[in-house]
């Protein structure tokens, strides 16, 4: 017969939407540093996901934040649409990415660049690690 402890964890919902917020933000910044250094699309292709992950975090942490706030006699659902709007806010973001990514990718068919791939290598497997 086992026995476990199964002690509650102290952290709460919002702590650990802010913990991913910094490690992700962090994390961008190397992979837009890295990108550049290295001239990987790749790496600034994803930073640009990195960048609107950090933001739709940011934004849902903000969002939660205001929709906890209580109906008023005006706003008689309370303010829950916040959270709607992070959501479609989120949207836009990831198809101007997409556009981007794909305008700068046809423009390197034409001229490639010489990209520093161990390099662009390690940084994209931190990333990795840091996204899973």
């Amino acid at each position: 017969m086992t026995h476990s402890h199964h002690h509650p964890s102290h952290e709460t919902p919002f702590s650990s939407l802010f913990k991913v917020f910094v490690l992700s933000g962090a994390f961008m910044v190397v992979e837009i540093a890295g990108g550049l250094w290295s001239g990987s699309l790749a790496l600034l292709a994803d930073s640009g996901h990195m960048a609107i992950d950090t933001a739709a975090v940011g934004l849902g942490l903000f969002a939660s934040w205001i929709a906890r706030r209580p109906p008023t006699g005006r706003r008689t659902y309370g303010y829950y649409r916040a959270e709607i709007l992070a959501a479609a806010v989120n949207s836009v973001l990831l198809i101007l990415a997409a556009i981007w990514i794909c305008y700068e990718a046809w423009h390197r068919f034409g001229e490639p660049h010489a990209i520093k791939a161990g390099w662009m290598t390690v940084i994209a497997f931190a990333g990795l690690v840091v996204n899973l």
